[in-house]
């Protein structure tokens, strides 16, 4: 399996579009294996789209992510992890766990 992160040195990027940096996982038997660093040139959403179905990428994991992106994203296969925050290790580990999901930062999202 193949999950993506955009990122800021060692922390998950704030934003999807934004980003400069994406690493790509390949996770096998619960363990990543291996990973590759892409630094991303255009910020129009269909580039970076396309870069992950190329990829092969079956899972973003990301911080923010406008809902039309989002919409795209899983239209191409991909299922997106969005609004979450912390280092990249930190959620990959609870990836990996099954434990991560989407959280509550998305604007107009009600708080329990």
């Amino acid at each position: 399996m193949k999950v993506a992160v955009p990122r800021v040195g060692d922390s998950i990027a704030p934003r999807f579009e934004h980003s400069v940096t994406i690493t790509i996982y390949t996770i096998q038997n619960r363990k990543i294996v291996d990973h590759v660093d892409y630094t991303l040139q255009s910020k129009v959403a269909f580039d970076r789209i396309r870069l992950l179905r190329e990829q092969a990428v079956e899972t973003l994991i990301c911080g923010g992510v406008q809902t039309a992106v989002e919409s795209i994203l899983e239209a191409n296969g991909i299922r997106a992890i969005s609004w979450v925050s912390g280092s990249v290790s930190e959620l990959l580990e609870l990836f990996i766990r099954g434990k991560l999901v989407s959280g509550a930062r998305r604007p107009g999202a009600t708080h329990q």
